[in-house]
């Protein structure tokens, strides 16, 4: 097979079928600026939302013969083998390239596996031999090249524009690329970082030191990255949104108003379940995520490339989870934005120390029993030069709850500390892993006993350590955990209906995602791991196939079938766990399935 890049934007390709596998052709096809014309007898509801949009042209009939020419590009994605032997028949007539989905035979030219970050694209194939290979390799090159490489490759095409406006030798350009290159790439990690334009001036000085006398390109007559949008265009704008504790429900209106209006969202690994799985294609994603002892991007590169973007006049949405001013350096980067003079706001959300507490049955107040609430950050309580927390003060407070931060690693020192000051080793405590989510899990028990509960039952972070007395009202005020179905993540087609608001009262963390699959939804999916798949139709099954493999999904996942054709044709398509769901009352048969399959005992009422 001979790899070649087609540029198919404003040509005309023809795709024949109207279910999820067409489905996933066509959003392909769409990205890349496509002319596409559909034929199906029967197409699904997000093709016939697609052509009253105006984003495809669709015929609804059956395939007539020679139909194919005239099109640069044919697919036949139909489950009717005659008609995409036809297809094929008629191309090859043609003279066009024809690709017809899961029939290697039947295929003039293979799509690879791709991985798009910006104008960088890695394709990956095997000749129709082993799709599942190709999917599986793809799902590791998306965890090795992450979302900065857009940026990188960016910055990448705008110094070749600014090298070559200087008149440089070869041998000068490629010192000057050499250097880029080897500047901005970690080759080992295979990581990359944008550089300044300092950092450019100086390599353009470089590549001519050894061959002409250096000349001073410190004014370059055009840095393209820098260039200010037009008079009349609207300024960079950066909104500072917080995405809460993890819940995605808990995501203000105000917070999602910003995210479906951004051109550009930078995002943190613990707000990605706060992406709204139907936000537009067209806007930036930029994973900016930190665990704990692990930065991949450095806050002071978070900066800058808040400043960058918003420099290009972007509507930039920082989505931080908790709340942006609650120990999550939002003020650092406002600070940052203001010096830049690039204007900001602030959309505050729900955050953690409330919300957290509260879905693991502990008020962080209580009448005439509790008056006040300190928010810490335990990482203070083991700072080698003292820490700013007043511990003594807090355990001398018998009506006060404290809620900790980043937790788990110091929480001995904290536990140390607190006794040691004088506070009641019997006093109430919890730390809750994950709160909020569907992998919320809660340890109640003293303060005294704390540190070592939490190593038995391996908390890991994030988490948040809850003391005080209001702790002790958790038993009967503990309203999550009772729910049935807690721990459950299913995805399914949107809309949901009247299943998914079903689903939810259950307990069940639901993730709905449109058809065609957004890469806001990917990684919303992506972000913790899926436990099942409801399945409404075979169209549906086809639709999600090729996501199986990203992360999220699961090897144990069930499918969870409305029919038996839904279901053959998950096993067809190599679903270990299929269960059909019989009968005419679905949602409570599917909510009655999960119960036995949770071994709960059943909600009621």
């Amino acid at each position: 097979m001979y790899p070649v890049m087609l540029n198919v934007r404003n040509r005309r390709c023809l795709v024949v079928g109207g279910g999820g596998v067409a489905l996933r052709k066509i959003e392909g096809l769409l990205s890349d600026g496509a002319l596409v014309t559909v034929i199906s007898p029967d197409p699904i509801k997000p093709l016939s939302e697609l052509a009253s949009q105006g984003a495809i042209e669709l015929v609804v009939r059956k395939y007539l013969k020679k139909e194919a020419g005239g099109f640069v590009l044919v697919f036949a994605a139909t489950d009717d083998s005659e008609v995409n032997q036809r297809v094929f028949e008629d191309a090859q007539q043609a003279g066009i390239w024809v690709n017809v989905a899961d029939d290697p035979k039947l295929c003039s030219f293979h799509l690879p596996a791709r991985l798009k970050r910006g104008a960088l694209q890695l394709a990956v194939a095997s000749a129709g031999e082993a799709p599942f290979v190709v999917r599986r390799l793809r799902k590791l090159l998306e965890h090795r090249f992450s979302s900065e490489w857009a940026e990188w490759v960016e910055a990448a095409g705008s110094f070749r524009k600014l090298v070559r406006q200087h008149n440089l030798s070869a041998t000068q350009q490629e010192k000057a690329f050499n250097s880029f290159f080897d500047s901005t790439v970690d080759k080992q990690a295979i990581t990359a970082r944008v550089p300044s334009p300092t950092e450019e001036i100086s390599w353009l000085n470089d590549s001519t030191q050894q061959t002409k006398p250096r000349k001073n390109y410190s004014k370059p007559t055009i840095d393209p990255r820098a260039s200010k949008p037009a008079f009349g265009k609207l300024r960079g704008f950066v909104s500072l949104v917080g995405g809460g504790p993890g819940d995605p429900g808990l995501l203000t209106l105000r917070g999602r108003q910003r995210l479906m209006s951004a051109d550009a969202v930078v995002y943190d690994r613990l707000a990605a379940t706060a992406l709204p799985c139907d936000l537009p294609a067209r806007v930036e994603l930029h994973g900016v995520g930190k665990q704990a002892k692990h930065h991949p991007v450095p806050q002071s590169e978070i900066t800058s490339l808040l400043i960058r973007l918003a420099q290009q006049g972007k509507q930039v949405v920082r989505l931080k989870g908790g709340d942006p001013y609650v120990f999550g350096r939002g003020g650092e980067e406002a600070e940052a934005l203001a010096e830049a003079s690039i204007p900001f706001e602030v959309v505050p959300s729900v955050t953690a120390a409330i919300a957290v507490p509260a879905y693991a049955g502990i008020p962080v107040t209580y009448r005439k029993q509790v008056v006040r609430v300190t928010l810490v950050t335990a990482h203070e309580s083991i700072k080698a030069d003292g820490p700013q927390v007043r511990w003594d003060l807090l355990a001398a407070d018998p009506h006060a709850t404290i809620v900790g931060y980043m937790g788990v690693t110091s929480l001995p020192q904290v536990v140390e500390q607190l006794l040691q000051a004088g506070m009641n080793s019997a006093t109430p405590a919890a730390m809750v892993e994950r709160g909020t989510t569907s992998r919320q899990r809660v340890v109640r028990t003293t303060v005294g006993k704390l540190p070592e509960m939490v190593r038995l039952h391996r908390i890991r972070p994030p988490a948040l350590f809850v003391i005080g007395p209001c702790v002790e009202h958790a038993e009967k005020l503990d309203w999550y955990s009772r729910r049935p179905l807690v721990g459950e993540r299913i995805v399914m087609v949107s809309p949901g209906g009247d299943l998914g608001e079903a689903l939810s009262l259950h307990g069940v963390e639901v993730v709905q995602v449109p058809l065609p699959v957004t890469e806001a939804a990917r990684i919303v999916m992506g972000a913790l791991p899926l436990t099942g798949c409801v399945f409404r139709s075979r169209d549906e099954v086809d639709a999600l196939d090729e996501e199986r493999d990203a992360p999220g999904w699961e090897p144990r996942m069930i499918a969870w079938c409305l029919d038996s054709a839904t279901a053959q044709r998950a096993g067809q398509l190599g679903w270990t766990r299929v269960k059909e769901i019989s009968g005419p009352a679905f949602d409570q048969n599917l909510i009655t399935a999960l119960e036995l399959k949770s071994q709960r005992p059943k909600h009621k009422q």
